[in-house]
């Protein structure tokens, strides 16, 4: 017998968004910009350290590095909030078509299984079972993919700047960080 592939949870959400997958990525570069906004001022401020460890009494230096960090700040605010709009706006259209997908296939239902079934059941597959889906949409999908995506360049990034300090950073922290991921493992699996 023939197995058929089943898609993953997330790939049958991707797919009910499909009308508004522009404004979806568009949420999703917006996320990307402001986590990278977000790294900003901690650069400016390990550029203000180095200046201060050569001896640097310019002030001005000082607080172009000030203005830099704060508009990586400003950068952050804006782009994630940016993000956010686009992305819940993108979400309630889409739970909007899955309501009316919901109220069209109920339209095709037999009536001894309407009235079988209670409103309430209904109401809680077309309001609230819909409605969960909400964080997924609007959250999860620009805001994960903004955190993920941006440490992995700036692993990249050492990495190609110089791998052995990449390999000094990362190699102690993933060997290390084995035996506590394999111990919650099997707490999980003794539970």
């Amino acid at each position: 017998m023939k197995e058929e592939k089943k898609e993953s949870p997330i790939g049958v959400l991707w797919g009910w968004g499909k009308p508004y997958h522009g404004k979806f990525i568009g949420s999703i570069a917006l996320a990307v910009l402001g986590v990278a906004c977000q790294m900003v001022p901690y650069f400016c401020v390990a550029h203000i350290v180095t200046l201060m460890l050569s001896g640097d009494q310019n002030f001005s230096h000082y607080t172009a590095a000030c203005v830099i960090a704060l508009c990586g700040y400003l950068g952050k605010v804006i782009f994630s909030n940016l993000s956010t709009t686009i992305s819940h706006t993108a979400t309630y259209y889409t739970l909007r078509d899955l309501r009316e997908n919901i109220t069209e296939k109920l339209a095709r239902v037999p009536m001894g299984t309407i009235l079988d079934t209670t409103s309430g059941q209904y109401k809680t597959t077309i309001v609230d079972r819909v409605e969960g889906m909400e964080p997924t949409f609007a959250h999860l999908i620009p805001e994960m993919t903004a955190n993920v995506l941006v440490p992995l360049v700036i692993i990249v990034y050492l990495f190609v700047m110089d791998w052995r300090m990449a390999l000094a950073e990362y190699g102690r922290k993933s060997p290390g960080g084995l035996p506590s991921v394999w111990a919650a493992g099997r707490e999980a699996v003794n539970r």
